[in-house]
């Protein structure tokens, strides 16, 4: 059976976490949803946090082969665009991300949708080496959330952080699909390591960047294997109501769905 190494790396500016996900016996690798860093101050966009990951991937001799997206975040500026060009590796996101650039291009006034190489629908598969990547579309806090699963691993962007979940009130977010898309990801056995795209701890040693599908069906305090959809519903609306926009959320979505950025 195929083993992965599997780096994680912390933006604390945006409590972001990405992976390089590296085949064993090959050497072949990916990256999941790496960032670049945005002074909205001066309004622009540098690259040292991709380069930690450059620096990892030529210290191990990686071969990168792919960039994924789990979602088209909100919160910060994307890495993808950049070390796909680094790479020359193609970026693959959801089918859904159509729908978030359908939804979100008049308000504001996007230029045309990146053109991605590959758009991701459930039960996907890809390659990496002798490593096997499975795509499960997990739906609720945005239209375009996937799950990646690797053998006993799964990447889950924004649909489980560490006893919780991700918010559910942007344009096409449901709370009721988001309890469709974490019951399904609860199917899968106890053992399975859960890689979360988000933690924001108050020191960067406190940081849970894992978890496994077992401690969340007994520990989440959104949605635990006892909570009703109704339940959650209620409990994530409810917080959703509490909780100020994205403070990037303009430039994010802007630069995330079409690879440009304009000054604002």
């Amino acid at each position: 059976m195929a083993s992965q190494n599997i780096q994680h790396f912390f933006h604390p500016i945006s409590g972001t976490i990405s992976y390089v996900v590296a085949d064993d016996d090959t050497k072949e690798a990916i990256i999941i949803d790496p960032v670049a860093d945005y002074d909205p101050e001066s309004d622009k966009i540098s690259y040292e946090s991709a380069q930690d990951l450059i620096a990892h991937v030529e210290a191990k001799s990686l071969h990168i082969v792919a960039i994924l997206e789990t979602h088209i975040h909100a919160d910060h500026l994307s890495g993808s665009f950049y070390l796909s060009k680094y790479f020359n590796a193609p970026i693959s996101v959801s089918e859904g991300v159509k729908e978030v650039y359908a939804q979100w291009k008049g308000d504001l006034c996007l230029s045309e949708l990146y053109h991605f190489e590959h758009f991701l629908l459930e039960s996907d598969e890809m390659d990496f080496g002798n490593s096997h990547l499975e795509v499960m579309s997990t739906p609720g806090h945005t239209p375009s959330d996937l799950t990646f699963k690797i053998g006993d691993a799964l990447f889950v962007g924004d649909s489980l952080f560490y006893h919780g979940t991700g918010r559910a009130d942007f344009p096409g977010g449901s709370a009721e699909k988001m309890f469709e898309s974490i019951r399904k990801l609860y199917e899968l056995k106890d053992n399975t390591e859960v890689y979360l795209c988000h933690n924001y701890p108050d020191k960067v040693e406190n940081l849970h960047y894992k978890t496994t599908i077992g401690d969340e069906k007994h520990d989440n305090t959104m949605l635990d294997e006892q909570t009703t959809r109704a339940q959650f519903v209620e409990i994530r609306e409810g917080r959703d109501g509490q909780l100020p926009p994205p403070k990037l959320l303009q430039p994010a979505l802007e630069f995330n769905l079409t690879a440009s950025h304009s000054s604002h």
